[in-house]
């Protein structure tokens, strides 16, 4: 993982509450699938608390992480980028759709205008699980919810 994504996504982490670097670690694994290790945690923490993104505080034998109001501005920065990103994608697709005819090989068409009219249901979703896993949440339930709601989706498909 590229440094800039690993600052990113341990800021998203810290702005969600206080954490350790250990709980950080953790979170970014369940989140990506690979542990950082502390040779790129721990100097990336002491990266963000030198710009004034975050405050350590000691507490027994641990640090905990906090997100200031310059960090905060940060993720606030970060998510805005990410909505524009999102929206230029939904545009592509709309584009594409409108420009070719045959933009439906690649997608059924139903289920090409599906995704076209839930686009604002899918971004909140995607979104949604992000946090979930930041916060500790498996991706296993994750994706046992979401094989739920298939099901029902599949049961419309039926009583159709």
């Amino acid at each position: 993982m590229t440094t800039g994504l690993l600052t990113m996504c341990m800021l998203k982490i810290i702005s969600m509450g206080k954490v350790s670097g250990y709980q950080i670690m953790k979170r970014v694994e369940t989140l990506t699938g690979r542990k950082p290790s502390t040779g790129s945690v721990y100097p990336l923490l002491k990266s963000m608390q030198d710009q004034g993104w975050i405050v350590g505080k000691t507490a027994g034998n641990k640090t905990l992480y906090e997100i200031t109001d310059q960090g905060k501005e940060i993720v606030q920065k970060h998510d805005a980028l990410k909505e524009q990103i999102s929206q230029k994608v939904r545009e592509s697709i709309l584009l594409a759709h409108s420009t070719f005819d045959d933009f439906t090989l690649a997608l059924s068409k139903d289920l090409h205008l599906a995704f076209i009219e839930n686009l604002d249901l899918l971004s909140p979703l995607i979104s949604e699980m992000s946090r979930l896993q930041a916060n500790g949440i498996e991706p296993a339930k994750i994706k046992e919810v979401l094989s739920k709601a298939n099901d029902e989706l599949q049961k419309l498909k039926s009583n159709a």
